[in-house]
């Protein structure tokens, strides 16, 4: 399921890019995404999943304050920079959520589980020492400050689906984004409607690289946990530095190839090595 969300993650940068190149906003695109969210939220959201959410206020606010900051960062980075130079940078934050993992004691960090973080850290270096477009210094701040939220989520959200259903718990932190974006998303970051090809590219961000990535992550997470959760999100690189060779001609060179390569080793691997001491039931 993660992993199936990470591609799917994958394609939102590059959904995003081509939003702006037909006309977009960084407004408009955020808040076209959060009103299609809170759709989904009217569907998961009812008052038998809402009961689940009891006991857990906290991690619940947390996520919702996430949710608002993390898009509002990302689509910032991808209109200043190209997507798959932002989504390796971005790659930073499974190793803070390893350490948070650890530091929090919801981990056991094994031999192999090392071996398997720094192969995928080597990879996420390589990657970032290649990039595949160029780097802007505003750019790269609000990447890292995003790569910081998206860590916070993964942890806090692994305490907050102990005992929570998890599809509340997605539509109750989607329907904060959508409180915030549709209204204030315009006029934050600019109100400017795209073509036609711009609006599917925008129905591409909400469906595709959103909500169907976010069911998938939400469902992966209570049964993988966060640090594992983080190394096999990194396919989400592999991913997006493809798209952009497709889609948008750029040309990744060979140390962002082999960066790639190692990430996807650390992916693929690091299921089998992470030790949870929290065990987070998995029906669903």
């Amino acid at each position: 399921m993660i992993a199936i969300s990470a591609v799917l993650y994958g394609t939102q940068g590059i959904f995003a890019a081509l939003a702006y190149d037909h006309g977009a906003s960084v407004g408009v695109l955020l808040a076209v995404r959060a009103g299609l969210f809170c759709v989904l939220a009217l569907f998961l959201f009812n008052r038998r999943r809402r009961d689940t959410l009891r006991g857990h206020r906290r991690p619940v606010v947390i996520a919702c304050i996430t949710s608002v900051l993390g898009p509002l960062l990302y689509f910032a980075a991808v209109s200043r920079m190209d997507p798959a130079t932002v989504t390796l940078i971005l790659f930073i934050y499974p190793a803070l959520t390893v350490i948070g993992a650890r530091l929090l004691g919801r981990i056991h960090l094994t031999a192999s589980s090392v071996v398997v973080t720094v192969v995928t850290l080597i990879g996420v270096a390589l990657a970032i020492g290649s990039p595949v477009g160029g780097v802007d210094p505003i750019g790269v701040a609000l990447t890292l400050a995003f790569a910081v939220v998206v860590s916070t989520y993964f942890l806090v959200a692994e305490e907050g689906l102990e005992g929570a259903d998890p599809l509340a718990w997605l539509g109750i932190t989607v329907l904060a984004a959508a409180v915030f974006f549709v209204p204030f998303g315009p006029l934050i970051a600019g109100y400017s409607l795209p073509d036609l090809t711009g609006w599917l590219a925008l129905l591409g961000v909400a469906l595709i690289a959103s909500i169907a990535a976010c069911l998938f992550q939400t469902m992966g997470l209570m049964r993988l946990g966060s640090a594992a959760t983080s190394l096999v999100a990194t396919l989400e690189i592999a991913t997006v530095v493809t798209l952009s060779y497709l889609v948008l001609g750029e040309r990744p060179g060979l140390i962002t190839i082999v960066g790639a390569v190692l990430i996807i080793i650390g992916a693929a691997t690091a299921p089998l090595t992470m030790r949870r001491r929290t065990a987070i039931p998995s029906a669903i």
